[in-house]
């Protein structure tokens, strides 16, 4: 079942129809179908073992669907993995924390900075790149911005969640897809991710 901020004159953004995914005996798609439009929120709600990963990872490229199709703004596509999800304007952020634990703040955000090469080709960690990366952590509001030196591996799990969340929205992707991203976090701190996502995707006009 989905909830959502449900707009129909918008235009629809992506499609998937009749979505099938099999792990040996195991089916775990079968005939999924889903629609999202431009400027929706859109949830996906079901039991444990539902589907809900399997249809995300089906749309972000994470796996190959066995049957059916996915649209992107009305053309066919046909992902092979999340880098051509990627270059279609597409990021996920994941139930795990998708973050390099033994490198720093630092370094982690400027690996996603320069996935586009938007801050030069210059060194990974030049002091446009640290100016950049200090200005987007003080929207996170937690203090961030004075720690980039700090191994990821040492913060909290709802900081480095929401750090991942910034990495994935750095190049400000055109749709935006969350799996279950405060699976992993205690009450308080999903409560706090939670509002942090919505005020990221009002911010920088996220599907």
């Amino acid at each position: 079942m989905t909830a959502s901020t449900h707009t129909t004159n918008a235009p629809l953004v992506m499609q998937a129809k009749g979505l099938v995914k099999r792990y040996g005996q195991v089916t775990a798609l079968d005939g999924a179908d889903f629609e999202l439009r431009a400027g929706e929120i859109l949830a996906v709600i079901g039991d444990n073992g539902a589907g809900k990963s399997s249809l995300i990872k089906a749309l972000s490229g994470a796996t190959v669907p066995d049957e059916g199709e996915i649209l992107l703004d009305g053309q066919r596509i046909q992902f092979k993995s999340p880098i051509d999800a990627r270059k279609a304007g597409i990021e996920t952020v994941y139930q795990d924390l998708a973050v390099a634990p033994a490198m720093t703040i630092a370094e982690n955000l400027a690996l996603a900075a320069r996935r586009g090469h938007r801050l030069g080709l210059g060194p990974l960690l030049s002091r446009r790149v640290r100016e950049e990366i200090r200005s987007r952590l003080r929207t996170l509001a937690m203090g961030l911005e004075e720690r980039l030196d700090t191994p990821i591996g040492t913060l909290s799990g709802g900081q480095r969640q929401a750090l991942t969340l910034l990495m994935a929205t750095w190049l400000r992707p055109s749709l935006l897809l969350l799996d279950e991203h405060t699976a992993a976090l205690d009450p308080k701190s999903a409560d706090q991710l939670i509002t942090l996502s919505d005020e990221i995707i009002r911010r920088e006009k996220l599907t």
